[in-house]
């Protein structure tokens, strides 16, 4: 069997996506004889092969604004590349121009009696962050000081634009042969977009790597941070979508003298403009992307608690890995996040609200210990391993093409 991935959003400093389709092809080369071919937008035309995993990228213009995210622009190029790698099995990771050109691969592959399937992964739920989140933030947000009636049909207008979305992308799922989700309530999700029917695969972690065990008293030394001072910590892109600024408003709240520290860790569009108020906050660090999967375990393990405030989280990845290590969670009761973190485990509060979120880290931090202990014994009793996510994933497939 030859599975593809074909998506956008993988890139050298990519997140939870890239982490389970690098987990896949893993999963693949090593519990089976099958092969897979991942299809991504790039700098130029190229191809390569390690074994039976071969990566093509095809040459596509950057997404304003979201650098060095790129996006397919000629579905002809990408229905090429189907044809001469030749997928069973293709799973959709972004939904714009690709598909139709998967579909119409399907299509061919039906007329030459072959049997081909296309599947869709909720990843992200893209019409709501990326349609009705900004327009919302853009024709709502403040509106209401000014004048309630504008605010309202700006409320409207994001309504009217998100259910557009929603219909459209909704359009591509019924297509598809399959539809993924990570969570129940992402499966359900799903099908307020008009699709039922959609199976649930749990994403997963690597337990061993991510364990309170990588701990490491010297990696904090090395970064100026104290045996009893509390390292507050975000892994993950630097964007408005993830709302990282509103950590930083929440740090500012936190009292000096108890020692808090903060560090963000990744890259994206806000890199700058985080950087210039960590120039003005001594305790706060931003730090690049880690590449070296041992190394970003090792500052998981390092840190004390896990903040994020991203409204949006379909399954929470970095928000497992975190609780793998044994950290704590402070986050907002939104998306995955109320599947993720149950008060034994750390502190949900409001959206967009740094006041109750400094709150909150005054509260877990104190018992940082407790929490982050049964957060490690939940991981590993809901069985977040990635053989789990892999024969699940792999069974459907198998089934669906009998």
């Amino acid at each position: 069997m030859r599975y593809c991935d074909l998506t956008l959003a993988y890139t050298d400093t990519s997140g939870g996506i890239r982490t389970y389709i690098d987990q896949k092809r893993r999963w693949i080369a090593e519990n089976s004889d099958d092969e897979h071919v991942l299809i991504i937008p790039g700098d130029h035309d190229r191809s390569s092969q390690t074994g039976r995993l071969r990566t093509i990228e095809l040459n596509s213009p950057l997404i304003p604004g979201c650098k060095p995210y790129r996006f397919f622009w000629r579905p002809d190029k990408v229905r090429h590349a189907l044809e001469q790698s030749a997928p069973d099995r293709i799973e959709l990771g972004s939904f714009f121009v690709e598909p139709w050109a998967a579909f119409r691969y399907r299509d061919e592959c039906h007329q030459q009696g072959r049997r081909c399937l296309v599947s869709a992964y909720f990843h992200t739920d893209i019409a709501h962050a990326y349609v009705g989140a900004p327009l919302r933030r853009f024709l709502v947000d403040g509106v209401e000081e000014i004048s309630t009636t504008l605010a309202a049909w700006g409320n409207r207008l994001t309504e009217v634009a998100e259910n557009g979305a929603e219909a459209s992308f909704g359009q591509i799922f019924g297509r598809c042969d399959l539809t993924f989700a990570a969570t129940a309530a992402q499966a359900a999700r799903v099908a307020e977009y008009g699709v039922s029917g959609t199976e649930v695969v749990p994403l997963g972690v690597d337990l061993s790597q991510f364990s309170p065990e990588r701990r490491s008293m010297a990696w904090r030394q090395q970064h100026g941070i104290g045996d009893n001072e509390v390292l507050l910590l975000y892994c993950g892109r630097l964007d408005s979508e993830k709302a990282v600024s509103l950590l930083i408003n929440a740090f500012e709240r936190l009292p000096e003298e108890a020692g808090f520290r903060l560090l963000l860790m990744g890259e994206g569009p806000l890199r700058q403009e985080l950087e210039a108020r960590a120039q003005q906050l001594p305790r706060l660090r931003v730090l690049h992307y880690e590449r070296d999967r041992a190394a970003y375990a090792q500052v998981m393990a390092s840190a004390d608690v896990y903040v994020t405030a991203g409204a949006y989280e379909t399954f929470g990845l970095a928000v497992v890995e975190a609780q793998a290590s044994g950290l704590p969670v402070v986050g907002v009761d939104a998306g995955a996040l109320r599947e993720r973190v149950a008060p034994d485990r750390g502190r949900l509060g409001p959206v967009g609200d740094a006041e109750a979120m400094a709150t909150n880290i005054i509260q877990v931090a104190a018992q940082r210990q407790s929490l982050g202990a049964a957060a490690r014994r939940h991981v590993l009793e809901s069985g977040y391993g990635w053989d789990s996510t892999f024969r699940r994933l792999f069974s459907i497939y198998q089934h669906a093409g009998a």
